[in-house]
């Protein structure tokens, strides 16, 4: 008779033993995963903070940059260029290139591409840049903005620089040649250095037509290479300003974390990636120390759970069938007095209950006086729409209806009960009749909102009369609850007859305040 007993007692001991492995497992897969997902926040916001503080870094480069082709324009406009005093203007473009640290060389060219003037100690004849297309660019168009081409060698010594040019005009408008600023790539790539991307990241500076500046590392066909039909490009680069996103490479299959940032004064933009298995390299090898002590301590707590169960005593398995029983006879209690307490269908507070908290208040407003408000509300036309719809698609309106005054009495101290059938009372201590007149109308228009149809109501929709009664005073005096429910309810009357789907508010009869005197 004693073995089923001590075997049911047996499986419990280790199926609890089983949910305490099972709880650490996903208690430990949870922080694991939630480390990881620190992780990858932490790693997007950085690679987005860094694309920004690269942005603002080139904005102010380039701005530098325009400023000295602003000064060397200056120096050309409105002159003839084959004029202009030669001496005078090279030392001006070697004395700026030296002061700008990412300039690599200053430029002049006639209208034809020839070489006017430049920072290089002696100016090369032999070359013509009408084949640039910065220049043709400038040839083309009128305008007297900043153009920044694609990255090119350069002609006098091989090496890859950026390209900012404006375009000078002659007196008459037309086109009179061109000034160049190259910029050194060797500028950017020390400065990027300083910015720790791991062994597989990468830093790439473009254009907004996808033409890749600069990128870090360098790789033998990155210099003016086009992203512009890459899927980060098209879906994400071209369309926002700034981001951060998870993509893998479609060159080298890698999945990277980028982040980045178009600048606010050029039509460029900066792209700072990671390796995602660098970022998550620390988690990883955290999680599988963390991983080896977890199985164990799973290990010895299953260990020490068959040994516990070896040892259960019928003493022990029948006091925890009592707390079981006095544990279960507690909640049963709990769940009868809130049932006892809820109207069944639509979960607001019943008759009795809202009798005995009726009661409660007139007892407290006559000890302490303030102000009291009580509601009557009633659905219009309930048997006509019983009648035609049906009753229990009259009992999910009820239920509709009640979530509709609950949501619409805010405060915690109200309260919402069925008062019978289709008709509802709502509690408001410590609410006068401005208060309770604005509760109604929420409560209306929430009824309203929820377009409940009923083909029987003029309107169309189920609405609801609303009676009102409020009870001021500042000395407090007694009263009978079935006054102030039959005062709300002449309230609800008149709304009735005034056409329904409408609040109307009664004055609570005056009377000569009496003390209420306790024993």
């Amino acid at each position: 008779m004693q073995v089923c007993p001590i075997k049911v007692a047996s499986r419990a001991a280790k199926g609890f033993v089983a949910a305490v492995c099972i709880i650490i497992l996903v208690l430990e897969a949870w922080t694991s995963w939630h480390e990881r997902s620190t992780e990858m926040d932490e790693s997007f916001r950085a690679t987005a903070n860094m694309a920004l503080a690269l942005s603002q870094h080139a904005d102010q480069a380039l701005d530098e940059v325009d400023i000295v082709l602003k000064a060397v324009m200056e120096q050309v406009q409105d002159k003839r260029l084959a004029t202009t005093d030669d001496e005078r203007l090279h030392n001006f473009l070697v004395r700026n290139v030296s002061e700008v640290p990412q300039l690599a060389g200053l430029f002049v060219y006639d209208e034809k591409g020839r070489w006017i003037a430049s920072s290089q100690p002696v100016l090369e004849t032999r070359f013509n840049n009408s084949d640039r297309d910065y220049f043709q660019h400038h040839q083309a168009h009128r305008a007297d903005t900043t153009f920044i081409g694609k990255p090119i060698r350069s002609k006098s010594t091989g090496h890859w620089v950026l390209t900012m040019s404006r375009r000078v005009s002659k007196p008459d408008g037309s086109f009179g040649g061109v000034v160049l600023a190259t910029l050194d790539i060797q500028f950017f790539e020390r400065f990027y250095r300083k910015f720790d991307i791991g062994q597989q990241g990468a830093i790439l500076f473009g254009s907004n037509d996808g033409t890749v500046l600069y990128r870090r590392p360098l790789l033998a066909d990155s210099m003016g290479k086009s992203l512009a039909q890459s899927p980060l490009f098209q879906q994400h680069i071209k369309v926002q300003e700034a981001g951060a996103l998870e993509s893998r490479s479609t060159q080298d299959g890698i999945l990277r974390i980028h982040g980045f940032k178009h600048l606010a004064n050029y039509p460029l933009f900066v792209i700072v990636a990671v390796s995602e298995d660098e970022v998550l390299h620390g988690w990883a090898r955290h999680a599988i120390v963390r991983g080896v002590g977890i199985i164990v301590l799973l290990l010895a707590i299953c260990y020490g759970g068959t040994r516990m169960v070896a040892q259960v005593s019928l003493r022990e398995r029948a006091q925890a069938d009592a707390v079981r029983a006095q544990a279960e006879l507690e909640a049963m209690f709990e769940l009868l007095q809130t049932q006892s307490r809820r109207d069944g269908l639509t979960g607001a507070i019943n008759r009795r209950h809202f009798d005995e908290l009726l009661e409660a208040e007139a007892a407290r407003f006559a000890r302490v006086g303030g102000a009291f408000s009580l509601l009557m509300i009633d659905v219009d036309h309930f048997k006509q729409y019983n009648d035609r719809y049906g009753h229990v698609v009259g009992d999910v309106c009820l239920k509709n209806i009640a979530a509709a005054i609950s949501g619409a009495v805010q405060r915690e101290i109200d309260t919402v009960a069925r008062y019978g059938g289709e008709e509802f009372s709502v509690l408001l201590p410590e609410c006068g009749s401005a208060g309770a007149l604005v509760v109604a109308e929420r409560i209306e228009a929430a009824v309203r909102a929820r377009a409940i149809p009923h083909a029987s109501s003029v309107e169309g929709t189920v609405t609801v009369s609303i009676g009102i009664t409020s009870i001021t005073s500042d000395e407090g005096f007694s009263y009978l609850p079935r006054e102030l429910i039959e005062s709300a309810d002449k309230a609800l009357y008149q709304a009735k007859e005034a056409g329904r789907g409408r609040a109307v508010y009664r004055e609570f009869p005056v009377r000569k305040p009496k003390l209420a005197w306790s024993a």
